[in-house]
């Protein structure tokens, strides 16, 4: 025994760092598992929210919010839950009533500029967010292709500009988007085809 106990002093503590750095390790690798199935889960879920044809007929649409509580987070108030604050998504209504091609495409585009806003917090749920939003871009092009406006050089950027600037309409929703850019962005591919969450052709004009 006394033999077996000497080599046990002498082995005792290096087995013990050994034990003490697999524990420091795992410890460490814990965060970083966690990162990646909370990027992966946002990832599939910011794929997966699409418009819905009764979101571009207005089967669902919310009351006016309060002001002061809506502008009071980055986040707004969307009390019928599609994804896109209620203001936004009763001035796309109001100003075209007439034209359910255009409403499916500016919603799409303003779901997804509200994803940017709330979803991003690294480089993948930004690419994600912002691969969103190059399909809304290029379904209200299409929207407008279908619907015979006359693209002067100025109109397509106005559609556009027009639901950036409802989506954006404080301080700090500008500076929410600003800071996501710079800390999250990186090179991103545009969406080869399927542009839109609504077949357009299906909708009349």
């Amino acid at each position: 025994m006394k033999p077996l106990m000497r080599v046990w002093r002498w082995v005792r503590w290096p087995v013990g760092v050994l034990v003490l750095v697999y524990i420091a390790l795992v410890l460490y690798r814990i965060p970083t598992v966690g990162e990646k199935e909370r990027t992966k889960d946002a990832v599939a879920y910011i794929h997966a929210q699409k418009i819905t044809l009764s979101d571009v007929i207005g089967s669902n649409l919310p009351p006016p919010p309060n002001k002061q509580e809506n502008d009071a987070t980055v986040e707004g108030v969307d009390s019928n839950n599609n994804g896109i604050r209620d203001d936004v998504e009763l001035v796309i209504f109001e100003k075209y009533p007439d034209s359910p091609r255009v409403r499916a495409a500016q919603l799409q585009y303003a779901m997804a500029l509200q994803m940017e806003l709330t979803k991003v917090f690294n480089s993948e749920t930004w690419k994600a967010a912002v691969w969103k939003e190059a399909r809304g871009y290029f379904c209200l092009d299409l929207a407008l292709s279908l619907d015979g406006s006359n693209h002067e050089e100025d109109l397509f950027p106005s559609y556009l500009r027009e639901i950036d600037n409802a989506v954006l309409n404080t301080i700090k929703r500008q500076n929410q988007r600003d800071e996501v850019f710079k800390k999250h962005s990186k090179s991103n591919a545009n969406p080869s085809q399927d542009y839109c969450d609504i077949d357009l052709k299906s909708l009349s004009s």
